[in-house]
């Protein structure tokens, strides 16, 4: 009887104890488990299992991640079925869930899954506005398709990060691997953001003269995901990670238009948004350029789709091309893009890090050299001389002095 209560038949085995506990007696097998571990496959016991915990449908996903097993035909068509009833199942153990299968290194084969079986849009409403939006002539595909490609090539950068920052591959790694809260680590998070980077362009989409834009959709989408964050009850630290990647995605895109790249000024006040976020950013800003114009080169061999459900061409063929329009921003390739990226991740951990370890003047230092009043303006001047260090135009404290001295007029005028 209680294995009848299980969900799934490769969890739905049992050793017999002997009399006395001396020793093990028969393997229980009453749903042939084994031969489902043997051939890998995902089998649910009873059709109503989903009814008794709706939450089973994320799990089975989940062991099709961990083991690399198939979800077999009945299953996948009761999970369809019994789909919106995911939403009864508290807002922890969804996103619990959710986090173990984006832990798996091939997430984006299991997140189309869940797209798949309807689940992701029962998570993730969002998304819905999402599909088969055209984005401009320089995409390739719509608007979910390329989220979920993103978060493809995310993985895949992670995976090659040696080809775009060999100098800097394993602090990025060791970086990545730091929990943000319990059970979701940075990793996971940036897939998540790959996924959900362009929330806010259904609803700041406009098109004039035949052109297609996305006008601070950063910022939409960063109050969007907020939201998301809160209903999947997410800690504060989760919610601030994913929301300064999602506002400042775009910025090493823009960096890349410039021939010369970004300036030490630009860097600085990037890095003094976002932090050691600035790192996942940046990795995100390939995937995302990846993501618009494919490389014609893999960089690694692909890895076969988990399930037949997903065809043998992967996303590509699931969702198709969708072209038209244009936007109003022309991505940069991705190898453009990677180039920035490498002097944006360098300047991190040489300049800037070293630069907020040892600043070169105090608050205290400012009232008493200039007899200044506490308050707003110490906190100004602090910022731009930070600033001005940043660009490369302050070396020392006497620097910083001068610069205070010659510029003061400006603060308290």
């Amino acid at each position: 009887e209680d294995l009848s209560n299980r969900d799934f038949t490769v969890n739905a085995m049992a050793i017999k104890i002997e009399a006395g506990g001396l020793g093990l007696g028969e393997i229980l097998d009453p749903y042939n488990g084994r031969q489902d571990l043997k051939d890998k496959i995902i089998r649910v016991i009873k059709p109503d299992a989903f009814s008794d915990d709706p939450l089973r449908m994320l799990r089975g996903v989940r062991l099709a991640s961990d083991f690399s097993f198939e979800i077999e035909e009945k299953t996948t068509g009761y999970i369809k079925n019994h789909a919106p009833s995911l939403k009864t199942v508290s807002s922890e153990r969804i996103r619990d869930e959710l986090f173990k299968i984006l832990k798996n290194k091939r997430a984006h084969h299991y997140l189309l899954l869940l797209d798949e079986f309807n689940l992701l849009r029962t998570v993730l409403p969002e998304i819905g506005d999402m599909k088969g939006m055209g984005q401009g002539s320089y995409h390739k595909y719509d608007l979910f398709t390329h989220s979920l490609k993103t978060a493809e090539y995310a993985e895949e950068v992670i995976s090659n990060i040696r080809l775009f920052l060999p100098e800097y591959t394993d602090k990025i790694k060791r970086h990545l691997k730091i929990e943000a809260e319990q059970g979701i680590d940075r990793l996971s998070l940036l897939k998540f953001a790959a996924l959900l980077h362009d929330t806010g362009k259904p609803s700041t989409i406009k098109t004039e003269d035949e052109k297609i834009s996305f006008y601070q959709h950063w910022t939409v989408g960063a109050e969007i995901n907020k939201k998301i964050c809160r209903r999947l009850a997410m800690s504060s630290r989760s919610e601030d990670i994913l929301c300064r990647i999602t506002a400042n995605h775009m910025r090493p895109l823009y960096f890349a238009q410039s021939d010369s790249g970004p300036t030490k000024r630009a860097m600085y006040r990037f890095f003094r948004d976002t932090g050691d976020t600035g790192i996942e950013v940046i990795l995100l800003s390939i995937a995302d350029a990846m993501a618009t114009s494919p490389p014609l080169t893999p960089l690694s061999p692909p890895s076969p789709p988990p399930s037949p459900l997903l065809g043998k061409e992967g996303m590509g063929e699931v969702r198709g091309e969708l072209k038209g329009g244009e936007e109003g921003f022309s991505e940069q390739n991705y190898k453009t893009v990677a180039k920035v990226a490498r002097k944006m991740v360098s300047y991190f951990y040489t300049e800037y890090k070293r630069q907020r370890r040892r600043p070169l003047i105090n608050g205290a230092e400012l009232i008493k050299r200039f007899r200044l009043q506490p308050g707003p303006v110490i906190g100004r001047i602090l910022k731009d001389i930070d600033e001005a260090r940043g660009a490369g135009e302050l070396k020392n404290k006497k620097d910083a002095i001068n610069y205070v001295r010659n510029n003061l007029h400006k603060w308290i005028s």
